[in-house]
């Protein structure tokens, strides 16, 4: 992998904490604009721009109830992106002993 590819790899992972970040705000009920804003610790057009970009990637959804906006997480697109992003590795002893990938009949 070279520099290049290396930093754009960076800028990748980062993006997507990022996401995730701004997913769970919304899950724990940070769901306005200025929620958002004051728990990234940034001002309410740069909470904007990042939302419009979850919204446009199908993670969240937007809620106007008369004046206010709330937003809402679409779990079934954030469980897909989850399934094809992150690698889960099973491991650990059973037995006193590494697993393995097949049981003997031992």
């Amino acid at each position: 992998m070279d520099e290049e590819e290396v930093k754009t790899s960076k800028r990748d992972a980062n993006n997507f904490i990022r996401d995730l970040k701004i997913i769970t705000a919304i899950s724990l009920g940070k769901n306005r604009n200025k929620d958002l804003a004051r728990f990234l610790d940034t001002d309410k057009s740069h909470a904007s721009k990042k939302i419009r970009e979850l919204e446009e990637k199908g993670l969240v959804t937007r809620v106007k109830e008369r004046r206010s906006v709330t937003y809402r997480v679409n779990h079934s697109a954030v469980t897909r992106l989850l399934q094809s992003r992150v690698v889960i590795v099973r491991g650990g002893k059973k037995n006193g002993r590494e697993k393995e990938g097949t049981e003997s009949g031992d």
